[in-house]
């Protein structure tokens, strides 16, 4: 929606670009021209694609303890977290519950 209306209004200020040119006016005329164009290619140049990777980097020393579903009991995997909006969440592949992680106090 965002490109057909930037081509849209760069089609625009190239007609009035025309109309300058032809009633005398040249340096506005072409000064619309040239913004338009410019326009135009911004709106239907491709964007590279940017992927983020999160990475969950635990420090300090860790008890590792099973983690088992609240809802039918089944073990989890590590396998099935994930990080969303900054917070580690983790689904059941058998029920498929998500919980989200949260760390106790250390004291």
């Amino acid at each position: 929606m965002e490109k057909v209306l930037a081509v849209l209004f760069a089609f625009v200020a190239f007609v009035i670009g025309l109309a300058f040119l032809i009633t005398g006016r040249a340096a506005i005329g072409l000064t619309l021209l040239a913004v338009s164009l410019m326009l135009a290619f911004l709106a239907l140049r491709r964007r590279q694609e940017v992927i983020v990777e999160q990475r969950i980097d635990i420090g300090g020393e860790i008890g590792s303890r099973l983690l088992s579903c609240k809802n039918c009991g089944a073990e989890l995997q590590k396998d099935a977290m994930e990080v969303k909006l900054g917070a580690v969440f983790i689904s059941c592949p058998y029920c498929r519950s998500h919980y989200q992680l949260e760390e106790e106090p250390k004291w």
